[in-house]
């Protein structure tokens, strides 16, 4: 009892230390052991251990040292495995190259769709491609090449078309040398000031003006169809045929090859000629205000020619009708009388019997 209230009154610190009291003399039974076993072996003159001890680590230093210094044959062996070792290195090294470089001398160069489109402008942030030398494959599954083959005749150019729309366009767009001597140099009709002259006015239509005023006056330098001279300068066919009245522009027909040909015409020289034709401005509009008036007049003529027929065919309808109840009288219309049962049938279906009060017909009628 005396006993186990000591231990409690014990603090921790005096616990620890019989804990390490109890380790140390375990260890030193242990090691008492192994000496009686032979097991360690302690030196008999520590001194002289001690002393010995530098002398003994420099000598075996230097043994190994002699002993690990290699000979003239392993230094041979040595270089050639090193070298080997570098072969190996750089032989990976270009086998383990970019994707994207040719390095590598021993495989073929083989092209890459992506390598004909190089980026024109390269900035840190972004890559803006040239796309003129793109070309729109649709995903690989249709060819633009083989396309044209299959498109419709209609369509289609012939070898003439071609030929004469490249002599059409060299005509129009290859520009002329500059004047030498810009003061005397030929200026705009229209503004007099600007000396470059629009292309088309000038070889086709014979016009010396610029391409802005042809821009900003387009109520004297825009281009007619022929169907448009028609109807609003009531010009004919054979004046608008002949070369030496008008000046016309020829182009294929938008619509569809095999149509005839598209006439262009300026509307200052339509006007002119129309002018001309009927008298001014002035008689242009007498003739337009006579060609409304007979083309109501003849609306109207269609109208009441429309309406006397219809009266005719009405009336001989009716004529018709009283010829017949005249030859064979009125039609009858039949008034039946309520039903009546009429027993059954031979299907065994029931039905009902009417009468008609004024013929007598009678009529089966079977009752759901």
């Amino acid at each position: 009892m005396e006993k186990c209230t000591r231990a409690m009154n014990l603090s921790e610190q005096q616990k620890q230390q019989i804990v390490c009291n109890e380790i140390s003399a375990n260890y030193s039974t242990a090691l008492a052991r192994l000496k009686q076993r032979g097991i360690i072996k302690t030196p008999s003159k520590p001194s002289e251990c001690q002393q010995n001890k530098p002398t003994t680590q420099a000598a075996e230093n230097a043994n190994n040292k002699r002993s690990f210094e290699p000979t003239a044959e392993q230094k041979k062996a040595i270089q050639a495995n090193r070298e080997k070792a570098l072969e190996r290195l750089r032989q990976r090294q270009l086998n383990l190259r970019d994707a994207s470089s040719n390095e590598n001398p021993s495989i073929e160069h083989q092209a890459r769709p992506l390598d004909k489109i190089r980026p024109s402008v390269r900035r840190q942030d972004y890559i803006e491609y040239d796309f003129s030398t793109m070309k729109n494959s649709y995903g690989g599954f249709i060819n633009s090449e083989d396309a044209q083959d299959g498109l419709d005749a209609k369509k289609a150019k012939t070898l003439e078309d071609w030929q004469e729309e490249q002599k059409n366009r060299r005509m129009l767009f290859e520009e002329e040398m500059p004047a030498f001597n810009i003061s005397s140099a030929p200026r705009c009709d229209e503004c007099q000031i600007n000396i470059e002259m629009d292309p088309l006015m000038m070889k086709v239509f014979h016009l010396q003006i610029c391409k802005t005023c042809v821009k900003n006056h387009p109520e004297k330098y825009s281009l007619l169809t022929k169907t448009e001279c028609k109807e609003d300068y009531f010009l004919t066919d054979p004046e608008l045929s002949d070369e030496a009245l008008l000046d016309r522009l020829d182009k294929p027909n938008p619509h569809s090859g095999t149509f005839s040909r598209m006439q262009l015409f300026v509307r200052c020289q339509v006007e002119e000629f129309a002018f001309k034709k009927w008298g001014g401005e002035e008689g242009l509009d007498k003739e337009w205000q006579r060609r409304e008036e007979g083309r109501s007049v003849r609306r109207e003529k269609k109208y009441q020619q429309k309406l006397k027929e219809m009266r005719l065919k009405t009336r001989a309808q009716e004529y018709t009708t009283r010829l017949k109840e005249f030859k064979h009288g009125k039609k009858h219309v039949h008034e039946y009388s309520d039903a009546i049962d009429g027993g059954v049938n031979e299907d065994g279906v029931k039905v009902q019997r009417r009468r008609c009060l004024g013929c007598g017909l009678e009529a089966e009628e079977i009752g759901l």
